[in-house]
């Protein structure tokens, strides 16, 4: 039994740098959490001339968010495939990938897998897991979300706790928060995620948003800002609600790889099969911002007055150099992603991080007013509400935006 944990140890150790360079220090661990592709509007396409430039519908993937998901795959098989680190003939004990259930983002996660293995010989796809019901990490049952109500109502009391239709909700708080602008004059704040979106798919906007485009944007950012706690609204409350149990999910994923690493080096067996090394998250814009914000990165990754762009990407690295474990943090900000694409290094910013090798330690201490347990961000300050499990019968839960 000794000899096969020795084994286990050699496979996880060998050809783990990333750079090709010798060295002590062995990549161990990867989290990888990306947005989607190029996606159509939500709520509508604004000209009927449009609809052949989104052939899928409302809020599914265009032929661009395939083709830019595809070139992001490619980019991680050069990154993590072609060094070595996974293995080239995909297997899926090395990895775990969760989608959150949005067409777009299950589409995404299955191209950019593909993408990672494809040899252009065998036809190999990644599984991707996700929730129909009962969601919690990528997103939660914000109908249900007593907490986020009490938050809301706050600043906004005449809230009626009614998130749906969605742009109504977000037009709702540009008014509480006496976000105005001319451009809403001649077209409704409702109206703006269309024409954001179809800018994004290089069409060009009415003249008026055109010419005030970059305010336009701000505010409706800041809107997403309030909604999610985040940037200039941010708010740990909040963000705990929305982010806590992701965060929470990411930092124990990798210490419990560390600690079984610990074990296998002083000869201990483990009691359970060997962890994922590789585990992605294909999700949206609001959650990548949540992940940066709770980091403390958010202003020096995607500013405070865009969103994240389609296929931007998070990455955090966790590393060993004989027996000191350090986390590395990277941002990939364009939509567009190349061969040798430079990915932007973070690690020195993340709270608590000072060093491009953070400590362990330090990282994991980094978000603690940001982590939230399973199901606990959205139960109520003012009272000890009932469970709040979602049984099977009850209705699709409903997401915290239209991204």
């Amino acid at each position: 039994m000794g000899f096969l944990w020795i084994l286990i140890l050699i496979s996880i150790s060998h050809f783990s740098n990333v750079d090709g360079q010798q060295s002590d220090k062995q990549l161990r661990m990867v989290q990888v959490l990306f947005r989607h592709g190029a996606r159509a509007p939500t709520e509508k396409i604004t000209d009927p001339s449009y609809y052949s430039q989104f052939p899928r519908g409302l809020g599914e993937m265009t032929d661009a968010g395939f083709e830019n998901s595809y070139l992001m795959g490619r980019f991680l098989k050069k990154r993590y495939v072609d060094t070595g680190f996974l293995n080239p003939i995909m297997n899926p004990r090395e990895m775990y990938w969760r989608s959150v259930n949005k067409n777009r983002c299950l589409s995404t996660a299955s191209t950019v897998g593909f993408a990672m293995f494809d040899d252009e010989i065998h036809h190999l796809h990644v599984p991707v897991l996700t929730e129909e019901y009962d969601e919690h990490l990528l997103n939660y049952n914000q109908e249900r979300c007593e907490r986020e109500i009490e938050l809301v109502k706050e600043r906004c009391p005449d809230f009626n706790g009614t998130f749906h239709p969605w742009v109504k909700y977000e037009a709702f708080i540009a008014n509480c928060l006496n976000y105005t602008h001319p451009v809403f004059n001649e077209y409704p704040f409702e109206s703006i995620e269309a024409y954001m979106n179809e800018y994004k798919n290089s069409i060009p906007p009415p003249k008026l948003i055109q010419q005030h485009l970059d305010e336009v944007m701000a505010i409706y950012v800041n809107v997403t800002h309030f909604i999610t706690g985040t940037g200039n609204h941010h708010d740990p409350r909040m963000m705990r609600v929305k982010f806590g149990y992701l965060m929470e999910k990411l930092q124990k994923e990798m210490t419990w790889m560390k600690e079984d690493l610990e074990k296998l080096a002083s000869g201990e067996p483990l009691e359970h099969p060997m962890r994922k090394k590789f585990n992605v998250y294909s999700t949206q814009d609001w959650i990548l911002m949540g992940v940066l914000d709770s980091l403390g990165v958010l202003k020096d990754t995607v500013g405070l007055e865009v969103y994240p762009e389609y296929n931007s990407m998070i990455i955090l690295e966790l590393w060993e150099e004989k027996g000191r474990f350090f986390v590395k943090t990277f941002y990939k900000k364009e939509e567009i992603t190349h061969e040798n694409h430079q990915l932007l290094d973070v690690s020195h910013l993340v709270r608590n991080c000072t060093d491009t090798e953070c400590p362990f330690e330090n990282f994991i201490s980094c978000c603690e007013d940001y982590k939230e347990g399973r199901k606990r961000g959205c139960v109520s300050q003012k009272r000890n509400p009932r469970s709040l499990w979602i049984d099977k019968d009850d209705h699709v839960p409903q997401f915290a935006g239209p991204e």
